[in-house]
C-alpha cells in the first residue's frame, strides 16, 4: 500500500461535513477509485472497520502530487512516470481542462519519409507549443527523442507525446547509448528552456564519448540568467561550445551570449516556442467593444507588470482586463481575487484557452498585454537581464488572433 492513497478516501467518506475534504474529493476521488480501489473490489467483499488504520502523509510520488498543478506537479510528469502512451483528457485545475485527443487530432497522420530525409534526435524538452516539431515529420524526416526526466513544469513536454510519431529512447535503459549508435542520427537537435539544461548536458556528454562526430544544434529559449542563479551556467556554456550550430531567440540574445562563447558559423534567429501555422485560422469573432463601446483587453499567460493602481485607473476609464492563465493560476489566485474586489465590473477571469480556440476566443478583444517592465540596462549589454532578452511566448498567440500587443516603450 502506498501511504496516503487509502486515507484520502477514508477522509472523504468519514468527514463529509468538512468542506476542505469535499473540495479535494471533487478532483481526486474518481481517480483513486479507478486506480486503486477497483483492484481490491475483485478480491472479495470490502467492509469498513470504522477505525483509523493509517494516516495522511505527503511524498513526491503520490498520484495527487504527480498530476495536479495545484500540488506543484503537471501532466507531463504524470505521463512519464506512469508511461501513459495515449492522449489524456483531464482537468488538472478548476481553471484548466486539457483534451489532448481533440487538440492534437490533426497532428497524428503518418507522413512518408523522404529518401533524402534526416534522422533527427531531439534532446531536451519541448516547452510551449510542442506540436511545432510535427513540421519535421510533415517534411519527411524521422524523429527520435531523448528527453529530460521528471519535467518540473506543465510546459515541459517530453516522451510519449500525444501527437506525431517520435520514437523515444529511454534513459532508464542502461544501453541507451548503444541504441543511438544503432539509429545513427544525422543530427542532434538540442532544444530546451532552463529546465532541461542539466539533462541535455548529461546526455550530450555521454553521446560525445561514443559518437563524437554527429552534428549538434543547440536551441535555447529562456534567458541565461536563470542558468547562473540555478547553478547550471557551466553546463549551458558546454552546450553552446559543443554545438556545431546555434539557434538564438533573437539578435539581442545572440549579442549577449556572444560575450562568453564564439558563435558557430551556422547560427540562426528563431523563437523556440513559435506556434504551428495550423492555428492561424480565419474564424475571427466580432469585438466585444462593438457592443458596449468599452475597451476590452486580455492577458494570455502570467499577469506581469500590471499593478493595483493600474487596475483602478483602467477601470475608471472603462478598460476591461480579461485573464486566461496557462499554468500559474493557482499561484496568482489571491491577487486575482483582490483585483476582482477593486474592479468587479472590469477584471474578468476565464478558463484556460487551448491552441485550437485562440483565434475565435481572443480576436474578440481590442488588444493583448505582453510583459510590462521598466528596463534598467541604460543601453549597456552587460546590464541586461531576463526581461530585456526574453520574447514572451504569447507573441504567437496574439499574432494568430490578429490583435495589437501592449508593451512599455
Amino acid at each position: 500500500m502506498i501511504p496516503g492513497h487509502s486515507l484520502q478516501l477514508v477522509q472523504v467518506c468519514h468527514k463529509k461535513t468538512d468542506d476542505r475534504w469535499l473540495e479535494r474529493s471533487e478532483y481526486v476521488t474518481e481517480d483513486y477509485f479507478l486506480m486503486y480501489w477497483n483492484k481490491l473490489a475483485v478480491k472479495g467483499m470490502i467492509k469498513g472497520t470504522l477505525t483509523i488504520s493509517c494516516f495522511w502523509t505527503q511524498h513526491i510520488d503520490q498520484r495527487l502530487r504527480m498530476i495536479g498543478e495545484s500540488s506543484g506537479s503537471n501532466l507531463n510528469k504524470y505521463r512519464q512516470y506512469y508511461n501513459v502512451e495515449s492522449p489524456i483528457k483531464i482537468r488538472p485545475h478548476k481553471y484548466k481542462f486539457v483534451d489532448e485527443e481533440t487538440l492534437f487530432a490533426s497532428f497524428r497522420k503518418q507522413h512518408p519519409l523522404r529518401k533524402d530525409g534526416l534522422k533527427i534526435l531531439i534532446l531536451g524538452e519541448l516547452s510551449y507549443n510542442p506540436e511545432r516539431i510535427y513540421a519535421f515529420e510533415e517534411a519527411g524526416h524521422k524523429l527520435y527523442g531523448l528527453w529530460m526526466e521528471k519535467p518540473p513544469l506543465p510546459l515541459n513536454y517530453v516522451e510519449k507525446l500525444p501527437f506525431g510519431h517520435v520514437d523515444d529512447i529511454s534513459v532508464k535503459d542502461k544501453n541507451w547509448t548503444r541504441k543511438i549508435k544503432e539509429i545513427a542520427p544525422d543530427i542532434i537537435y538540442g532544444v530546451s528552456n532552463i529546465s532541461g539544461v542539466l539533462s541535455a548536458f548529461k546526455y550530450l556528454s555521454k553521446i560525445r564519448e561514443c559518437l563524437p562526430h554527429i552534428p549538434f544544434v543547440w536551441h535555447f529559449k529562456e534567458g541565461p540568467f536563470a542558468a547562473i542563479n540555478s547553478g547550471v551556467w557551466q553546463n549551458l556554456i558546454y552546450l553552446y561550445n559543443e554545438a556545431d550550430g546555434h539557434i538564438f531567440l533573437n539578435e539581442l540574445t545572440k549579442q549577449w551570449i556572444g560575450q562568453f562563447i564564439i558563435a558557430a558559423k551556422s547560427s540562426y534567429i528563431l523563437d523556440m516556442d513559435m506556434p504551428k501555422m495550423d492555428y492561424f485560422t480565419d474564424n475571427f469573432t466580432p469585438k466585444l467593444s462593438e457592443k458596449d463601446r468599452e475597451i476590452h483587453t486580455f492577458v494570455a499567460g502570467r499577469f506581469i507588470g500590471i499593478a493595483e493602481e493600474d487596475i483602478r485607473l483602467l477601470a475608471k476609464n472603462n478598460v476591461h482586463i480579461h485573464v486566461y492563465s496557462e499554468s500559474f493560476h493557482v499561484y496568482q489566485h489571491p491577487t486575482y481575487h483582490f483585483y476582482q474586489t477593486i474592479a468587479p465590473k472590469h477584471f474578468h477571469l476565464h478558463p484556460h484557452c487551448s491552441n485550437d480556440q485562440w483565434v475565435e476566443e481572443f480576436s474578440r478583444y481590442d488588444a493583448g498585454w505582453l510583459h510590462l517592465f521598466d528596463s534598467k540596462n541604460e543601453g549597456e549589454l552587460q546590464k541586461m537581464n531576463w526581461d530585456d532578452l526574453n520574447l514572451p511566448c504569447r507573441l504567437g498567440t496574439y499574432a494568430a488572433a490578429g490583435v495589437p500587443m501592449i508593451s512599455k516603450k
